[in-house]
């Protein structure tokens, strides 16, 4: 995408749900509604196998490769008393011809069917996710700019972390969403078009003051 980074500086919701299972001790069998390179990620970055006939949690994230057997499956484990943890709870992705599932709405599925609520919900909105961004890059949370395109996950998460929230609209959240939310009533949040224009204005900020320097 032409962005210099590194891989260690990238802390994605999968990161969090590592970090996570290794702080709860539960590293193996795993259910996961998962794609195979998410899979693949967990098991070589934070040692999570999985196990798809006797497991001891079912994973729930983005899962673009979700067949109904898979689903299925997930419900009846959790309807046996299987906890299970959802992964970032974006209700819909946007995409260049529209808006997609994603893994909150795989998630309101299987607490609709069965009736039990998550018992983490990791990745943004939660607090803890931003707090492990501030820990392994040594930046207080005060001094980050959190930077997304919704309201209930990117930018709650932002506002509770203590975190400035800077919303783009150029994903799920449209000019209306924005108008009639409570948070933004509430809340100071810096609104962009979007990230072509957040970053003219940080151009334009970093040239004056060059200029009084």
């Amino acid at each position: 995408m032409g962005v210099r980074i590194h891989q260690e500086e990238i802390y994605s919701s999968l990161d969090h749900l590592g970090a996570y299972l290794q702080k709860l001790g539960v590293v193996t069998n795993i259910y996961p509604l998962l794609t195979s390179k998410s899979k693949k990620y967990l098991k070589h970055k934070y040692g999570i196998k999985f196990n798809e006939k006797s497991p001891s949690l079912v994973v729930v994230g983005f899962d673009k490769e979700l067949t109904y057997t898979k689903l299925s499956r997930a419900c009846i484990y959790i309807q046996r008393g299987v906890p299970w943890v959802l992964v970032q709870p974006d209700i819909r992705c946007p995409t260049e011809v529209g808006f997609i599932p994603d893994a909150g709405s795989i998630g309101k599925v299987i607490e609709l069917t069965t009736g039990v609520k998550p018992a983490a919900v990791l990745g943004k909105p939660s607090p803890g996710m931003l707090e492990e961004i501030s820990l392994r890059s040594g930046i207080d949370a005060s001094s980050i700019c959190y930077v997304g395109d919704r309201l209930y996950t990117d930018i709650r998460m932002a506002l509770e972390s203590s975190a400035t929230p800077i919303l783009v609209l150029s994903g799920e959240t449209r000019p209306e969403d924005l108008a009639a939310s409570d948070i933004a009533k509430k809340e100071e949040i810096l609104v962009f078009k979007d990230l072509c224009e957040l970053l003219n204005t940080l151009k334009t900020i970093l040239t004056e003051q060059s200029k009084h320097s």
